[in-house]
């Protein structure tokens, strides 16, 4: 009987696990909220706090952050005046961060060996595994895309259009589809630092094993 009871308390208490952490706040700047939980309870976001799977951020006119995206350590920037849902998803057999887009503008760098990101709006789905891009919603669901480094599938459910944007190129989706143009130096300036990685060899003395490991520098477009 004792068995029977210790197997209902593990299962329970596994039932109750917590979900990993989506993110981790690094860096924190003005007026910014985070609605999470069940019940749903509302804080101001601060710099090491841990972003749950269906949170909702709300940055105001002077809220900027940086998110540490988990467990890759991508990295996720939010501008001012923006709102979104972050959550984990499977789609084909792999998990996906899905970012549900109300307003904004949200800013992602992300590594050659990065989970996929989904950032949505009611119009447009855009998906990358890798590279530097941004994503921008108004309330009228108008996606707007730039992608500095990689490349972004943009699908828009209008119609039923999906269009791969690359490096250097703007694509603006809404009720008409998508159009893809080269984007100035300026809005590609807009995306921020770009992203590089060096390899570095190391070698053993002793074995004679070589280890290689990747450096991140960022440097002004």
């Amino acid at each position: 009987m004792w068995i029977f009871t210790l197997l209902l308390a593990g299962l329970f208490s596994f039932s109750l696990a917590t979900p990993p952490a989506l993110a981790v706040a690094k860096y924190v700047k003005g007026n910014l909220h985070v609605t999470a939980g069940d019940p749903p309870a509302q804080k101001d976001l601060q710099a090491s706090d841990l972003i749950a799977p269906g949170a909702r951020i709300e940055s105001g006119n002077d809220g900027k952050a940086v998110l540490r995206l988990l467990p890759d350590q991508a990295f996720m920037e939010i501008r001012p005046k923006s709102a979104f849902t972050v959550k984990r998803v499977k789609t084909k057999d792999k998990r996906v961060r899905r970012v549900q887009m109300e307003a904004g503008e949200v800013v992602f760098g992300l590594k050659k060996k990065s989970e996929a990101v989904q950032c949505e709006n009611s119009q447009t789905q855009a998906t990358a595994a890798a590279g530097r891009f941004s994503c921008k919603s108004d309330e009228k669901g108008v996606g707007i895309f730039l992608v500095q480094d990689g490349e972004l599938s943009v699908y828009n459910r209008p119609k039923d259009l999906t269009v791969v944007v690359r490096s250097g190129q703007k694509a603006v989706s809404d009720l008409n589809g998508i159009k893809v143009s080269d984007a100035t130096d300026s809005e590609l300036e807009q995306v921020g630092f770009r992203q590089n990685t060096i390899e570095v060899d190391f070698v053993n003395p002793q074995t004679e094993e070589f280890t290689t490991l990747e450096v991140e520098y960022e440097t002004n477009f």
